[in-house]
């Protein structure tokens, strides 16, 4: 059975020492649909928003999976500090998006990872609030790996 697709970025992300530096090794603040209450921040929560299949005339194409869309929030804490981290934290993972290969082949110039939206958001409680930044990663896999 191939590995689910949030599974494969995440072991992906956890190699990668940019993100390491930033959302820490024990516990990696990587989390799946919803954030751990009591998690310290910059954290990240991806869940999946729409995952298509890829069909032809008559059948649908094994192997290949997506377009799926995945959303990163990027969590950080209201101050100048917190701005700054998640700051960074958007960086890094726009350099991991830019060389994340899902699909199985070396050495492309580019890999099959667009960032598609990105708005911000902010949660007021508690108090200094935290801010969201919410991105949406179209990315394309062989569901085969």
């Amino acid at each position: 059975m191939a590995t689910p697709l949030k599974d494969k970025i995440r072991a992906a992300a956890i190699a990668t020492p940019a993100l390491t530096a930033i959302l820490g090794t024990n516990p990696f603040r990587w989390f799946d649909t919803q954030l751990v209450q009591g998690s310290a921040f910059p954290a990240v929560v991806v869940q999946i928003i729409s995952d298509a299949e890829v069909y032809t005339m008559n059948r649908r194409l094994n192997g290949v999976g997506g377009p799926t869309r995945v959303q990163y929030t990027l969590w950080g804490v209201n101050t100048a500090a917190g701005q700054t981290a998640l700051a960074n934290l958007e960086a890094a993972l726009q350099e991991f998006w830019d060389g994340l290969d899902l699909v199985g082949v070396p050495g492309l110039t580019q890999y099959s990872n667009h960032i598609v939206g990105a708005r911000d958001g902010f949660v007021a409680l508690p108090k200094p609030g935290n801010m969201l930044r919410l991105i949406d990663v179209m990315t394309f896999s062989n569901a085969s790996l």
